[in-house]
This record gives structure tokens, C-alpha cells and sequence, in this order.
């Protein structure tokens, strides 16, 4: 209803919030199901070369998530211009995001390649270094791809279509792990790359998954109305701009917070090879987990954004308290699990005794640090749908970068307490945004009213 409070139900309104996150979470879990699934294989090859995985992956994915932070964007513009009825100013949407995507994507590959002659600086062993090298380059190059197809997946979830993207996601997986088994362990009469096959697999995966995306939003009948009538002219730097307006603040919010992750992993490293292979394991099942906290949190942010909009002000709250219940439940759960099966779960990736006892420990704090990260990233959801992005930006940078990491670096090598110690500060830097960002989002509704 809009334009009023009508009365509230939290069943309902949660319902509603997780049948429109269903597909979202689906897609979620598929972009980082690649990592996982090259962590698993990998493990099986070795300690370094995992090692060498997670290093690459710690650099690799401060690129990769900014800028998927600064191409939500997209998804808001587009979703926008169509419930103005505007098709044409979806087209050009559609036109410069693209155009952004491309820009951005190779800005951020050339500083990565000049960044990839400096690998023996960030202080880790000189086996995982000589490891990572090749598996550098190739990740690197997958970085336009997989930008390019989060581009256009933001311009269908902005349309309102969700599960074709999602597909198309889901059967690069399958491609993935494909070539992974035949490139990494040398089979069907191929050659036995190990970690190198691994990138050709993860390359070869995610330049598919651009090309079929592309093809299939050139060639989708429901699209043809929303395409751009020209697509390499006619752009225009107002567009640019109102893009960038939005989706810088998000970008760097997404920049602070996996900044902090992969400063902890190189910090980690450090200590050496087999702690940073157990803290890529326990990042990939806790970065597994967070998928669905993250699609409900933005399922959150769609639905507090139209009630924000109507002035209902007591539906938002109803609206991000009910998902925030959820959320504690459902982290709670992924607690318990971790907790419970930390071991069994390391197991799982690599058979050294000693990595699977360090990522047991990890498993111990990823516990309330899964609980935390829900809680803080529905509520940054749920002020992104009121169109509050400039302070939650500061609050994540002081959150990770003056809290998480100085309390992981004093508990990790101050105290002694190692991987284990660094863990512990990325999760009180977690309750620290969580709680500070609870406030801000009752401090708005206050205000807004």
C-alpha cells in the first residue's frame, strides 16, 4: 500500500523477503562455488600449491569484488529506468555499464599485472611465490570476463529476471570442474598441469560464461525491447558520472571489507605455507556460508527501498528486523556447524595433519564470526534500500581497517596466538560494523520519519 503504514506481519514479510532472495542466493553460491570447488581440487595436489591458491586468491579478489561493488550500480539504474517505463534509457544503461565494465576491467588488469612482478615482496615463503607465478597470470586475465558477465547479470536481476543468469553461472561451474579434473590431474590423455591447469580451467570458465550470457541477452525475445540501439557510440559522460555517483561508495565499502580479508590472509602467510593453506580452507567454507546472509540482504535492500519510497516506515523495520532474525538462526546454524565438524570439514580439502589442525582452530572462531557477519551485512543491506551508502562506507572502514586488522595483528603475532589470533580480529571487527551499523539504520528510520 502505498503512501501509508498498513499493518505488518513478520511471517509475511519475511516470506516475501526470502522468495525474492531464493534466486539471488542461487547465484551467489555458484560465483563462489568456483573458488571452492579449485581449493578442493587443489588441496589434493599439495600443500604449496594450495598455498600458492589462496595467496593469488587474497590478491585477486580486492579487484575482482570493488568493482562488482561499483557495477551494482547497474543493477539500480536499470531496475529504475524500467519501472519509469523508459526502455530506451534501459538500452543505454545497458550500453554504459558494459562500456564502464570494460574500462574498469582493464585499469585493473594492468595494475595487476604490474603488480604480479612484486609477488616475492608481500613477505610469503618463496615455494608458494614460485608456485603462484603462472596461476597469477591466468587469473588475472579472467578478471574482464567475469566482470563483464556480472555486468549483464546486474542488468537482468535490474529488469527483475534472476534465474537465467543464474543458470548460465551454474553450467560454468559444471565447465569448471570439467576441465579442473582433466587439466590438474592430467587425465584423458591430457598433461598434468596441477595448479596451472587450474587456472587454464578457471580462465576458459569464466570467458564462457561472458560469451554465454552475451549471447543470450543478444538473442532473449524479452530483451529485445531494452537493447541499446547503438552500442559502440553515443556515450555519454553524465551517464558515466550517475553511474560512478552510485556505485563508487559501494565499491568502497566492498574494497574495505575484502581488503581487510586479504590482508589477513597475506598476514597470515607470513607465518607459513600451512597456515595460509588453513586459512584458505576455512575462508572458502565461511565464504560459502556468507552467500546466504549476503542474497537475503539484498533481497532486504530491494524491499526496505520500495517501502522507503511509499514513506512506510514501520514495514522497513518489520521488513529488516524479520530478516535479521532469520539471519542469526541460519548463522547460528553455520555455527554450530563449523564448531562441531571443523576437522571433518578440513579433511575434506587436504590430508596434512597440520593444516588440518590449524583450520580446526580457525573453524573454532569462524563460528561467531559467521554470526556477526550476517548481522552486519543485512543491516548494510537494508540502508543501501535508503539510499544511505556514504557513512556506511566510513563505518566499514574503521571497522576492518582500524579494528579488525591491528587486534589480529596484536593477537596473531604480538600475543602469539598466529592464524588463529588474526581470525579472532577480523571477527570483533565484524561486531564492530555490526553494531555500528544497527545504529546508523535505526538513527536513519528515526530520522526519516
Amino acid at each position: 500500500m502505498l503512501g501509508g503504514d498498513s499493518k505488518v506481519s513478520w511471517p509475511v514479510e519475511l516470506k516475501t523477503t526470502l522468495r525474492l532472495a531464493g534466486p539471488i542466493v542461487l547465484g551467489n553460491v555458484g560465483q563462489i562455488l568456483i573458488g571452492v570447488v579449485d581449493t578442493l581440487m587443489i588441496g589434493r595436489i599439495g600443500v604449496a600449491p594450495l598455498g600458492a591458491a589462496a595467496f593469488v586468491n587474497n590478491v585477486y579478489v580486492i579487484p575482482l569484488v570493488t568493482l562488482m561493488g561499483v557495477l551494482a550500480a547497474v543493477t539500480i539504474l536499470v531496475s529504475q529506468a524500467k519501472g519509469a517505463s523508459d526502455e530506451r534509457q534501459v538500452g543505454r544503461h545497458i550500453r554504459h555499464g558494459l562500456g564502464l565494465s570494460v574500462f574498469v576491467s582493464v585499469a585493473a588488469c594492468l595494475l595487476m599485472t604490474g603488480n604480479g612482478f612484486f609477488l616475492d615482496r608481500y613477505g610469503q615463503e618463496a615455494e608458494v611465490v614460485e608456485a603462484a607465478r603462472i596461476y597469477y597470470w591466468l587469473i588475472t586475465a579472467s578478471l574482464l570476463p567475469a566482470l563483464v558477465y556480472h555486468c549483464l547479470k546486474s542488468v537482468w536481476e535490474g529488469l527483475g529476471w534472476s534465474k537465467p543468469p543464474m543458470f548460465v553461472l551454474l553450467s560454468g561451474i559444471g565447465l569448471n570442474i570439467v576441465l579442473n579434473w582433466i587439466l590438474i590431474f592430467g587425465e584423458l590423455g591430457a598433461p598434468k598441469l596441477g595448479l596451472v591447469g587450474a587456472g587454464i580451467a578457471t580462465l576458459i570458465a569464466r570467458t564462457a560464461v561472458m560469451v554465454a550470457m552475451f549471447v543470450l541477452t543478444l538473442r532473449a525475445g524479452r530483451m529485445k525491447r531494452f537493447l541499446p540501439r547503438r552500442w559502440m557510440s553515443g556515450f555519454e559522460f553524465d551517464s558515466f558520472k550517475s553511474m560512478l555517483k552510485l556505485g563508487l561508495p559501494m565499491g568502497a565499502q566492498h574494497l574495505f571489507e575484502v581488503g581487510a580479508f586479504a590482508g589477513a590472509g597475506i598476514m597470515i602467510g607470513w607465518l607459513s605455507k600451512e597456515a595460509l593453506a588453513a586459512h584458505q580452507i576455512a575462508m572458502s567454507c565461511a565464504s560459502m556460508s556468507f552467500m546466504i546472509p549476503l542474497g537475503v540482504s539484498i533481497s532486504c535492500g530491494i524491499r526496505v527501498g520500495g517501502a522507503f519510497g511509499a514513506q512506510q516506515f514501520r514495514r522497513i523495520r518489520t521488513i529488516y528486523l524479520s530478516t535479521l532474525g532469520f539471519t542469526f538462526f541460519q548463522t547460528l546454524l553455520a555455527a554450530l556447524v563449523f564448531l562441531l565438524g571443523g576437522s571433518w570439514l578440513a579433511e575434506q580439502f587436504v590430508e596434512n595433519v597440520e593444516v588440518v589442525g590449524i583450520a580446526a582452530s580457525i573453524f573454532m572462531v569462524a563460528g561467531l564470526f559467521q554470526i556477526f557477519d550476517g548481522a552486519q551485512v543485512v543491516s548494510l543491506g537494508a540502508l543501501r534500500g535508503m539510499s544511505d551508502v556514504n557513512v556506511p562506507m566510513l563505518i566499514t572502514f574503521v571497522a576492518y581497517w582500524v579494528v579488525a586488522l591491528p587486534v589480529g595483528y596484536l593477537l596473531g603475532f604480538s600475543a602469539g596466538f598466529g592464524a588463529v589470533g588474526v581470525w579472532i580480529g577480523l571477527a570483533v571487527g565484524l561486531l564492530a560494523a555490526a553494531l555500528s551499523l544497527f545504529v546508523r539504520l535505526e538513527k536513519k528510520l528515526v530520522g526519516s520519519r
